[in-house]
């Protein structure tokens, strides 16, 4: 008898300590809405792993928004995305998906299966769709087929709001109306002349447009509809060697700001209509790194293509109220200006902003646009401790040589009608905080000694600016921790 009871006291322990497992896991017992916004904060590999928590988060993943299946998925789970994304699809009960993402080696049998993806992304309302059909990470096989057509059932993504198409052949006709998109994101693609035009007429909400190493094999032709009000256009050649025959043809009458990065390596670059003050940005770090983009001689570049490609474009935005230009463009217009031949004029410009390391060989580039822009209200200057320098070779340097203490007082005299709207200066450091003292002038508060290496450059600048811009009423020194304005 006593044998008997013994187990009827074990199960009474586990019944116990089942129990007190079950009220310290508080974590399980929270509603369903708040244990899904944890869930879709997860990594896919990691929300998936919890249906071994407990039976509440059994089937909780068949619920989740946020979808991503990536490389990552194959290293942490094991499994092919292929056949998971089939199974997830299959599976899910929720009613909306607010992203998903797949990424992966696409094979011509996969085809199929990634367009019937897209169906079910459609019917779930999907708000952010990213496709990438020739993951970097899988490096497990090189072939790949990369051609999909939006699926006949889709013609319409009402939802839709953020849109990544990578390493894509798309078709035009059977892109669908997106009357709620406003991001499109678009790398390593193929785009016949008019594809373009028809993306931007059936995304009439579309605010953000990016091409990323698109049609390098042949020209690309930027044509935005004339009823897209289209506001950032992003052209972003990622450093590469490119078809010497290839160009791009831009036409945007109603774009607001223009961006061109890393570099311009193409043969020739075209603008049509412009929208009269459209910003424009050139963040061309990546020149550095181009063989005879970097190095000058007494004729200019090396490559004089590249120059010639710059210049080109900046002289079609002189009507732009909004200028920002990189280190190597600014050397590149110093070069101008040492040889006297800085004919450029922006009548329209009322906001600079320079991202310089306030090189010696930038100094004279930088004068060039203080002359070239008249109307100049807001001066920003960044100053990057990482800025590179171009290889000038010794005939350059030896010919047009320059005390850099002396330069903004050489150059005086060049100044007497310009900067005469100017009403703000900022400077923009990289380093943790600047120097106040009271018996010190506002320049050496900002710019003290080992503070940033152009020091020196920099103190004479913003003397120089304080003389000449009578109309100067305020100071701005930003740096990572703090802020501070200045009355002048």
């Amino acid at each position: 008898m006593g044998s008997a009871l013994r187990p009827q006291k074990c199960g009474r322990k586990i019944s116990e300590a089942g129990h007190e497992l079950n009220q310290k896991d508080f974590i399980s017992r929270l509603p369903e809405d708040i244990l899904l916004i944890i869930l879709n904060k997860l990594p896919m590999e990691d929300a998936v792993a919890t249906t071994l928590v407990s039976r509440t988060w059994r089937d909780l993943w068949k619920l989740a928004s946020n979808v991503d299946f990536s490389y990552r998925w194959v290293q942490v789970r094991g499994k092919e995305i292929h056949r998971s994304v089939n199974h997830f699809v299959r599976r899910h009960n929720g009613r909306n998906i607010k992203r998903f993402s797949v990424s992966l080696r696409c094979r011509k049998r996969m085809v199929p299966d990634v367009q019937s993806w897209v169906t079910f992304a459609a019917k779930k309302h999907v708000e952010e769709l990213y496709i990438n059909l020739s993951d970097r990470d899988d490096d497990r096989s090189k072939n790949m087929y990369s051609h999909l057509c939006f699926p006949v059932p889709v013609l319409s993504f009402s939802s839709l709001m953020k849109l990544t198409l990578k390493s894509v052949r798309l078709d035009v006709d059977s892109f669908p109306n997106c009357k709620s998109l406003q991001e499109l994101y678009l790398e390593n693609l193929e785009l016949p002349n008019d594809e373009i035009k028809g993306i931007t007429e059936k995304s009439p909400a579309l605010q953000v447009l990016r091409l990323v190493k698109c049609n390098m094999n042949q020209d690309l032709s930027v044509e935005i509809s004339p009823n897209s009000d289209l506001r950032k256009l992003i052209i972003d050649d990622e450093f590469m060697v490119f078809n010497k025959e290839n160009g791009i043809f831009i036409d945007a009458p109603k774009l607001r700001r223009i961006e061109f990065l890393p570099g311009i390596t193409r043969r020739g670059y075209k603008i049509g209509r412009m929208g009269f003050g459209t910003e424009a940005r050139f963040s061309l770090g990546m020149m550095f790194r181009k063989l005879g983009a970097c190095k000058a001689t007494s004729n200019g570049l090396l490559n004089s293509r590249c120059q010639l490609n710059f210049l080109n474009l900046l002289t079609k935005f002189r009507t732009a109220k909004v200028l920002e230009l990189c280190s190597w463009c600014i050397q590149i217009l110093s070069i101008l200006k040492v040889k006297q031949q800085d004919n450029l004029l922006f009548n329209a410009t009322t906001h600079l902003v320079l991202n310089t390391g306030l090189k010696i060989w930038e100094l004279p580039g930088i004068a060039l646009l203080l002359m070239a822009c008249p109307k100049l209200e807001n001066l920003v200057i960044v100053i990057n401790d990482q800025a590179e320098e171009l290889e000038f070779n010794d005939a350059f340097q030896r010919r047009y040589a320059f005390e850099p203490e002396f330069f903004w007082i050489d150059h005086e005299a060049s100044f007497t009608d310009c900067l005469q709207q100017l009403s703000v200066v900022e400077f923009r450091i990289s380093h943790d905080n600047f120097f106040e003292a009271a018996d010190e002038s506002i320049e050496e508060q900002f710019f003290y000694p080992d503070n940033i290496q152009g020091y020196s450059a920099g103190v004479e600048l913003l003397k120089f600016l304080r003389s000449k811009s009578i109309n100067l009423a305020k100071l701005i020194f930003t740096t990572k921790r703090s802020s501070s304005v200045r009355s002048v």
